[in-house]
């Protein structure tokens, strides 16, 4: 019996290490902008703009994929809002996303 959880919590540290080692070397930096336009999007997650989720349209407006008006639930005043947030937040590079509106 104790040799079975003496195994059970080598492999889960063996576990827990390769996971911990992963997480670093597999780390994706994400365009921290993305959460601040989520965050002025209704985020109903309707899928009225032919995103899945809001935060995929804030993906989608940051690649200049996708124009302001296709968020259905949105009205003019965030619209206006994001569209000054973009105009004053530029990415790493320090280029500004064009507004699609």
């Amino acid at each position: 019996m104790l040799d079975i959880i003496l195994i059970g919590a080598s492999i889960s540290f063996v576990i827990a290490v390769i996971l911990s080692i992963s997480s670093v070397v597999f780390h994706v930096d994400e365009d921290p902008r993305i959460d601040d336009i989520t965050k002025l999007l209704p985020n109903q997650n309707c899928g009225q703009c032919g995103n899945p989720s809001c935060k995929a349209m804030a993906t989608a407006i940051l690649d200049e994929d996708a124009k302001l008006t296709q968020c259905k639930p949105g009205d003019e005043e965030m619209r206006q809002e994001i569209k000054e947030y973009l105009e004053t937040h530029p990415d790493e590079d320090g280029e500004f996303t064009k507004v699609k509106m």
